[in-house]
């Protein structure tokens, strides 16, 4: 019985150690080396080829965006009173001066009418007073009157100037307050929000209404500060709206003098063209060019996969081909395996 399990033992040992033979390829024709693969001729005339050349291509780093307005606001009440009528609902384009809302009004107008009447009675005193002064002081002139009579007049007559100034206050107090009643547009717009309706009760601060300028829209960034160097006024970047395959040239505008502690990194402020199918918080890819870099790029038809790795054939000087293996980067940047000069064939499968 022991016998038998140390012969099974060296039998199955041998089994693997032929299939790991196999499988290395030792009994199977070997791969031409790559000196070997050197000895195919071609008549490179007749062939299409193509020449690496170093070329100078521009630096670029993507940072991400968001769009702004610099125009907007945000309407409150300034006093406390019913909503009686909304004009506008969201999305409405508005212009400067429009009625947007009214609110309760009747009290604050029965105020201006009572103040404007308190305004007419100080004017009437007013013109009593001075026409009484000056009839006083041209008696006093003649003295035909004593002094404290004039001096009585000239204080009925200052007396009536301060009510007259106070009547005045009062009056433009009651128009203002009154024109807190009717909400219009800051500005040209769209309405972007409106959380109140007729009936609601509006106080100080509650938020009305909310707009901005369409053509004030702006591009704010993130800028690293390792390229601010690069970050200029007026420099011009390119701009991609990925969600609406939308494309743009912005410039730089604004520039936040100081960094955020965290991030290390400045705001920047880009204006660009207004375009229909942007709004505020769309996202924006922002493309700053930075310096030239000099590069060597293989065209895509010359490299082929043989698994994960990519290769291209080589034409020598002498019409030899070489299978060469390299390494590339993001569209077809050579890092390793060729050099300036190179001469590789494109589509070498079709040959």
């Amino acid at each position: 019985m022991k016998l038998d399990t140390k012969w099974l033992g060296v039998i199955l040992f041998a089994i693997l150690a032929l299939l790991f033979l196999y499988m290395a390829g030792f009994f199977t024709e070997k791969l031409p080396t790559e000196h070997d693969a050197k000895t195919n001729q071609i008549d490179v005339n007749n062939a299409e080829t193509h020449q690496l050349m170093l070329t100078s291509e521009p630096v670029v780093r993507e940072f991400p965006g968001v769009v702004v307005a610099e125009q907007h606001a945000d309407i409150a009440a300034r006093l406390t009173a019913s909503v009686m009528e909304v004009l506008v609902k969201v999305g409405d384009r508005v212009k400067q001066g429009d009625v947007l809302a009214r609110l309760e009004s009747d009290d604050l107008d029965a105020r201006v009418r009572q103040s404007e009447q308190a305004l007419s009675s100080a004017q009437a005193q007013l013109n009593a007073a001075r026409k009484e002064f000056s009839r006083v002081r041209a008696l006093l002139n003649k003295k035909l009157i004593p002094q404290s009579q004039f001096d009585q007049a000239e204080s009925a007559l200052q007396t009536a100037q301060a009510n007259f100034n106070k009547a005045q206050a009062a009056v433009s107090e009651a128009e203002t307050t009154f024109g807190y009643s009717i909400i219009t547009a800051p500005f040209d717009g769209l309405i972007t929000q409106k959380p109140i309706n007729k009936g609601d009760t509006a106080t100080p601060g509650a938020l009305l209404l909310s707009m901005y300028n369409p053509n004030s829209l702006e591009i704010e960034v993130n800028f690293a500060e390792s390229v601010m160097p690069y970050v200029t006024y007026d420099k011009e970047v390119d701009v991609v709206f990925p969600s609406y395959n939308l494309n743009a040239q912005a410039a730089v505008k604004e520039v936040t003098p100081s960094a955020d502690a965290n991030s290390r990194s400045y705001t920047v402020k880009l204006q660009f063209e207004p375009l229909t199918a942007i709004y505020p918080g769309t996202y924006a890819k922002v493309a700053l060019t930075l310096t030239d870099d000099v590069v060597l790029r293989v065209p895509k038809e010359a490299v082929y996969q043989v698994g994960q790795l990519d290769y291209v054939k080589v034409v020598q000087d002498s019409g030899e081909v070489e299978t060469r293996l390299i390494q590339l980067g993001e569209l077809g940047r050579v890092r390793t395996g060729l050099k300036q000069g190179d001469v590789v064939l494109l589509n070498p499968r079709s040959l």
